[in-house]
């Protein structure tokens, strides 16, 4: 009994300066921020623990439990009651679930915990959103107010995205340049009055006023506008609408492919001959 006790004081005396060295221990949930109605995602519990270590892995959502791995445990999966997307049961990991056909209840906090026997010691990691989106349907429209530019004049133009969920931010581009915001005009989300699965949609406007005196252009010289599709602070993915105008040029629309408009120019001067 005696011997007992002994090895158990100095398993907790082990345990209690392995905890103290624990601090350089990292658990990260990892999965994208924006998930697309109806799309999968695949949330990870990364950590730089060998995994032999480890014999239980906790996934939580909104600070529910949602999946808990327990090594030696059969089954060693078990999984709650969870509304808003099915659990993939053939991918599922120790460290990872896949969520399929995710709808917009899916949205909301997720992390994860491990735990340790020996030492004892669990970790849980920060929280992550995930959040439940509608794309668009089509890019950005854009509307130049003057079909006749001055190098030294404003180039004014409007914008409006696609309807969307959440309302798609607009960034404006001159040149693959974004464009101080201090000379754009955010005019708010418009809802459309049209629904997906239920989620309202809507779409944002925006307008422009540029000094071109700041590009310092010459004669014959395009100016380029941009205004890439992305949804809510998603990185630009090279899908967006350009419109293009010449300066001091009088500017006929015509249409180009099918997924673009470009501008057709003259020059006032060559034409005036």
């Amino acid at each position: 009994m005696r011997s007992c006790v002994v090895k158990w004081l100095l398993l907790l005396c082990h345990g209690f300066l392995s905890v103290s060295s624990m601090s350089e221990v990292w658990v990260e949930l990892r999965a994208p921020r924006f998930v697309v109605h109806g799309h999968s995602a695949q949330v990870r519990c990364e950590h730089n623990v060998d995994p032999e270590t480890i014999y239980k892995v906790v996934f939580f959502k909104d600070s529910h439990r949602i999946m808990q791995y327990v090594r030696g445990r059969d089954p060693p999966y078990e999984f709650y009651n969870f509304i808003g997307a099915d659990i993939n049961l053939i991918k599922v990991t120790p460290t990872s679930i896949t969520l399929d056909r995710m709808d917009f209840s899916a949205a909301g906090t997720y992390a994860c915990e491990i735990a340790m026997e020996i030492p004892l010691y669990s970790k849980l990691s920060k929280i992550h959103e995930v959040n439940v989106i509608v794309r668009q349907k089509h890019r950005p429209k854009i509307k130049i107010k003057h079909q006749k530019l001055s190098p030294n004049g404003d180039l004014e133009a409007t914008c409006h995205s696609a309807a969307a969920y959440p309302a798609p931010y607009l960034t404006w581009l001159i040149n693959n340049v974004k464009v101080d915001e201090r000379l754009t005009i955010p005019h708010g989300t418009v809802n459309v009055h049209r629904h997906h699965h239920g989620m309202p949609l809507s779409l944002t406007n925006s307008s422009l006023r540029f000094p071109l005196s700041s590009l310092h252009l010459y004669p014959n010289q395009t100016v380029d506008i941009t205004l890439p599709q992305h949804d809510p602070e998603l990185p630009d993915r090279g899908r967006g609408i350009r419109r293009r105008s010449k300066s001091n040029y009088n500017c006929e629309r015509r249409p180009a492919r099918a997924d673009s408009h470009t501008t057709s120019c003259q020059n006032n001067e060559h034409r005036r001959k």
